[in-house]
């Protein structure tokens, strides 16, 4: 289940926890709805990224979101932090 906390973008098992038809997907506004995309994690998981300096409060990041801190250097790696 994955919802980007910072956009509202949001995948096929997010939708289903709430029993969302492709019907009422469709009327939402500005369709938020994106199962295609690749969806990260930064808590409570151990990875190889970090973006809590840029986003403290998101747990949860779409490609499209990620990319862009990634771009504008606010993610750190784990193998420049040494």
């Amino acid at each position: 289940m994955a919802f980007c906390d910072n956009c509202g973008n949001f995948d096929k098992s997010y939708a289903d926890s709430f029993d969302l038809t492709q019907e009422q997907i469709k009327k939402l506004p500005n369709i938020p709805y994106k199962p295609d995309l690749y969806y990260y994690w930064d808590a409570p998981l151990e990875e190889d990224y970090n973006w809590r300096n840029a986003l403290p409060n998101v747990d949860c990041l779409c490609e499209i979101c990620f990319d862009t801190l990634n771009e504008e250097g606010k993610i750190k790696w784990k193998n420049k932090l040494k």
